[in-house]
Formats: structure tokens, sequence, C-alpha cells
């Protein structure tokens, strides 16, 4: 039986309101962000000795792949806001990780290979806790392409 909020009433309503409390242990969206917070701080507990944050090793190892069309492109690759991966791009340049061009300068090569295998040993521990890797990757996957597409309007009468 669920839960109820009794609310007092308000100069704009004469009677009391009832409503329904959520539950947050059935929540995705609570227990996503939940999970996303343990996972970054165990990725950024790896990848501290390198002195890279997770996003930041990320942008790198996409840089080096060289298989984005532009920044936009690259962002979406990514999954960050436009803002977020030129606040990142600056941070990097800045620490003389990129050149201009954004391409890895050798002390952003090196950077790269001391944290890459900081990186696999996170990724092996998180695979070790999951299990069925695969099958993680692709419900996440999933949900990243179903519920990452723009909202439809709704269809007028």
């Amino acid at each position: 039986m669920p839960k109820h909020h009794v609310t007092a009433p308000g100069p704009w309503c004469i009677c009391t309101r009832v409503t329904p409390e959520p539950d947050l242990r059935a929540c995705f969206g609570f227990r996503t962000r939940r999970a996303m917070r343990a996972l970054t701080r165990h990725y950024e507990r790896h990848l501290a000795p390198a002195g890279l944050k997770p996003t930041q090793f990320s942008v790198l190892a996409a840089l080096r792949l060289r298989c984005h069309r532009d920044l936009t492109h690259l962002a979406e690759m990514l999954g960050l806001e436009r803002t977020s991966l030129l606040r990142a791009l600056a941070t990097l340049g800045d620490a003389g990780l990129l050149a201009p061009d954004h391409a890895l300068t050798p002390a952003g090569e090196a950077r790269f290979a001391t944290a890459l295998p900081l990186w696999q040993a996170a990724q092996e521990a998180v695979a070790a806790e999951l299990g069925d890797q695969a099958g993680a990757i692709a419900i996440l996957e999933q949900l990243g392409e179903r519920l990452g597409r723009p909202a439809r309007a709704p269809k007028g009468p």
C-alpha cells in the first residue's frame, strides 16, 4: 500500500491535499544517480595518481582516436554538453596536454600512458563486481539510446 503525505491546507485550498509518497528505492533516476556518483568516485580514486579526472581521461582517449568530425560530434560521442567539453579541453590545454588543434602533446601522450593502466584497473574492478559485463554495457547502451532521444511534441487534436 502506498504511503501518503498529508499537507496542511494553504491559502489556495480549503481542504487537505493527499499525495503519494515516492519510493526512492524503486526510483530509476535516484538509483542511477547514486550508482553514477559511486562509479565516478571509483574512477577518480584510480586515476588520481595520473592527475586526471574521469572526464579528462575520456576526452584524451577520444582525441587519440581522431574519429570525430568536429567538437560537437566529439561532445556527442562522449555524452557531454558542448560547453562541458570546451571547459575540459581548456583545462587539458592549460596543463600542456593538448596542442591548439586539440592533438595530444608529448606530455599529453605521456599522461595518457600513465593513466591507461590505472583506468584498466578501475575497469577490471567494476567488471568483477558486475559479473556479466557485456549485459551491463548493453543495458546502459539501450537506456542511453532510448531515453536520450529528444522528446517528441504531443500531436494536437
